[in-house]
């Protein structure tokens, strides 16, 4: 309809003082303003798009603004340790868009606010929802804490785009931020413990079992839910432990909750997977090979090691050299959960086990 009106104009001609005819001014202020309104128009229903520059970009800003917070409170300046808010949606934000606040003290909701700095998001870039928190750095270490916790597992700002871009900045437990990259970054549980990454198709999997948690005292001592992650250590031997990784009951594993895809004993921005996320993994590899890709040295990169059990039908370990057992998120029926494991053959197994056992961890990032 805009081409066929302008169309009409454009055939309009006025009379000249010499019998020629053209165009008068206000023809032309009106074509004029009507290609604006068309273009303003177009533009609008458009949205913003940003590129993959434009995200690493923000990424780098949001890795020097929480240096900047950790090194001020290392410092003590202005007498007081500083902190990090990640805000999604909030007023406090330009537009009630997306930002992080730089702030003074150990809490967001008590600080003086006249010190506020705040990282503004454009449009297209923007915070994931469930990564709104607040940490501060301890004076003098920087190591990553809050209010209520001297420690913090490692935290993690998920940045998202209209593009379906995505970059992970992380913040290791001694305060150190980083842009992740899986497969060439690690990541730290609470304990400030390193653990390899991989990538495998879309999914990135931690490619170490999990060996978080205070050692029990025995296969035939249970874990309880205290807030403390317990494991046991095949042979109640520590190198086991640092060589495989921990052995834990499915509740200690999830954390005592049952939705599946919790994040459980798993740091910060990671969860443990589900029974339909491992058999994605598992989809990658062909059936009758599968168990030999995801083994140690395999194509994968996942390093399966056989760690072996706990059985709790005789409270005692087996099968140390030729069992690797993963606990998923995903709930059976009559206290059993799904699990997914290699008799070190080069197929893998599911089948479902009780609460009680103890197998490997291995976590999914988020």
């Amino acid at each position: 309809m805009f081409r066929v009106f302008i169309y009409k104009i454009l055939r309009t001609k006025t009379e000249l003082s010499h019998g020629q005819q053209g165009f008068s001014l206000i023809d032309v202020l009106l074509v004029v303003a009507i290609f604006t309104i068309i273009l303003a128009s177009a533009v609008s229903i458009v949205p913003s798009r940003v590129s993959k520059e434009d995200v690493d970009a923000k990424s780098k800003q949001i890795v020097e603004f929480i240096t900047q917070a950790r090194d001020y409170s290392m410092s003590g300046y202005y007498g007081d340790v500083w902190g990090i808010k990640v805000l999604d949606g909030n007023s406090v934000c330009q537009d009630s868009g997306d930002c992080l606040v730089l702030y003074k003290g150990k809490s967001y909701n008590s600080r003086d606010s006249s010190f506020d700095r705040i990282l503004e998001f454009d449009t297209g870039v923007y915070i994931a929802s469930s990564q709104i928190n607040d940490f501060h750095f301890s004076y003098k270490s920087g190591w990553l804490a809050t209010t209520t916790a001297s420690s913090l597992s490692e935290q993690s700002i998920v940045l998202n785009s209209n593009l379906g871009l995505s970059k992970t900045i992380y913040i290791t437990p001694t305060g150190m931020a980083h842009i992740f990259t899986c497969g060439d970054d690690n990541i730290y549980d609470t304990e400030g413990q390193i653990y390899r990454t991989v990538q495998i198709a879309d999914q990135c999997w931690m490619a170490e079992n999990l060996n978080t948690g205070t050692m029990l005292a025995g296969a035939a001592t249970d874990p309880t839910d205290n807030s403390i992650t317990e494991k046991w250590c095949y042979s109640d031997t520590t190198s086991n432990c640092d060589a495989k990784g921990g052995i834990y009951s499915w509740e200690e594993a999830m954390g005592w909750v049952t939705t599946e895809g919790v994040q459980g004993i798993c740091p910060h921005g990671w969860h443990l997977p589900s029974d339909s996320e491992f058999d994605t993994l598992i989809a990658n590899y062909p059936t009758d090979s599968v168990g030999t890709e995801l083994k140690e040295n395999g194509s994968s990169g996942f390093e399966m090691v056989m760690a072996g059990e706990m059985d709790t039908d005789g409270n005692s370990y087996d099968s140390l050299t030729s069992l690797a057992v993963f606990w998923t998120s995903t709930d059976d029926v009559a206290s059993n959960a799904n699990i997914h494991y290699n008799e070190n053959g080069a197929t893998m197994s599911k089948a479902a086990n009780p609460y009680g056992w103890g197998f490997s961890v291995r976590c999914l990032k988020d």
